[in-house]
């Protein structure tokens, strides 16, 4: 018959046993530590400017649960209630950095810093975005994310002739003008925010252009003719953009900062290529 002390040592056996075995299954799954295995895209959204679009969205996310990324509604409106129409979304990414601090240059070290290099060209209009990059990454955690720009020196199938040598190339039309936005600049794009992003292996982080909130937030008023904006011909306005720069005096400005604050970083849970409210995202 066992005695007490034996039952006593035998009880730390299954205890201890039971403990390794969950600590094992923990490292087997998703986690947040180490060098998680993850992919990488970037598309756009045309979520949340308006109640109309997101209600149409949700609806069809409810029809499709693995719906693809939407392109954006064929009628955008500016912050002057100006109709704009937009046709062409590019950009050319050279290098991406994952940060945990959101305040730029918190604890960077440049040498260790680049997750994934490029160059990366992206339609972000695609119907259907594939991950353009996969691997792993130094970091778990994230609250920014650094894109450095580049020119497009090929231009990919489909791509316009207006993104060669650019970095970012819009096209459109407001009121029934034609224009586009495009630039030369080869600097980083930052998405950041308070909220903590885990990269956890083998998911898809996301970077997601809500573009119908950037036309949303630009006066685009100045545009009265067939137009170009670059950093040549930055079309002068008068305040264009408060809510994105409030010192801003041109459209270039506007655009170029503007798809800073109306990008967000998220973890795409559910695959279907747009952060949505119950994902993880920095914003």
């Amino acid at each position: 018959m066992m005695n007490a002390k034996s039952k006593f040592k035998n009880f730390i056996f299954i205890f201890t046993f039971a403990v390794l075995l969950t600590n094992c299954k923990k490292g087997s799954d998703s986690t947040t530590t180490g060098n998680p295995f993850v992919s990488f895209t970037v598309t756009s959204s045309s979520s949340v400017a308006t109640v109309a679009q997101n209600l149409k969205q949700f609806i069809l996310r409810k029809l499709v649960p693995n719906a693809q990324a939407l392109p954006p509604p064929g009628t955008l409106i500016d912050a002057n209630g100006n109709t704009v129409s937009l046709t062409q979304s590019w950009q050319t990414i050279a290098e991406i950095e994952f940060k945990f601090d959101e305040v730029a240059g918190g604890t960077e070290i440049d040498e260790n810093s680049v997750e994934f290099t490029g160059p990366f060209t992206v339609n972000l209009f695609s119907n259907n975005p594939q991950p353009m990059t996969q691997g792993f990454i130094q970091t778990s955690q994230i609250r920014r994310l650094k894109a450095k720009l580049s020119k497009t020196l090929t231009l990919p199938t489909g791509a316009p002739a207006g993104l060669l040598n650019k970095s970012l190339y819009f096209a459109g039309t407001v009121n029934g003008f034609s224009f586009n936005y495009s630039t030369e600049e080869e600097t980083a794009l930052e998405v950041a925010g308070p909220n903590l992003v885990n990269a956890v292996n083998e998911s898809e982080l996301l970077l997601e252009l809500r573009i119908a909130n950037l036309i949303k937030r630009i006066n685009l008023s100045a545009i009265n003719t067939n137009t170009s904006i670059s950093e040549n011909h930055r079309v002068p306005a008068t305040s264009p953009c408060p809510n994105i720069d409030n010192s801003a005096t041109d459209l270039y400005t506007c655009f170029r900062k503007g798809i800073e604050s109306e990008s967000n970083l998220g973890r795409d849970e559910d695959g279907d290529d747009q952060i949505d409210l119950n994902e993880e995202s920095v914003e």
